[in-house]
């Protein structure tokens, strides 16, 4: 039995991080759109300009049964997280950055983090 859920993720130019997710077993659909800003329903260009604080995401529809979002958080960190601290500050539209949706989310975003950093990985700077 499926067991749908979403996710948000950002990670530079959202066509390459739609493309990459999609290719990934359990992932039913993603796609690309923008979050995180003020401006209520902005278009390519408000986003361009860097004046609504909005980043480029993927919306990622995904079957947990096949994949949890542990997992899923996992594969995109090691392709689009980022060690830098100058991300934790940025408000380019291409920055790292994921958006949970529940406090089961967050709590399993914070772990997959700090599962990773444990490994020897540098500090993950992707904005939470």
């Amino acid at each position: 039995m499926k067991n749908i859920q979403f996710a948000t993720f950002g990670g530079g130019c959202f066509w390459g991080v739609e493309k990459f997710l999609q290719e990934i077993p359990g992932v039913i659909d993603a796609v690309s759109g923008y979050a995180g800003g003020d401006l209520v329903d902005p278009s390519y260009t408000d986003v361009c300009g860097g004046r609504t604080g909005h980043a480029e995401v993927v919306n990622v529809e995904f079957d947990a049964a096949v994949i949890s979002y542990s997992l899923l958080l996992e594969k995109f960190i090691s392709k689009y997280g980022k060690t830098s601290s100058s991300n934790l500050d940025s408000v380019s539209q291409y920055r790292s950055i994921v958006l949970y949706r529940d406090s089961e989310q967050e709590e399993a975003t914070k772990k997959v983090f700090a599962k990773i950093e444990a490994n020897g990985g540098k500090k993950i700077a992707t904005q939470i």
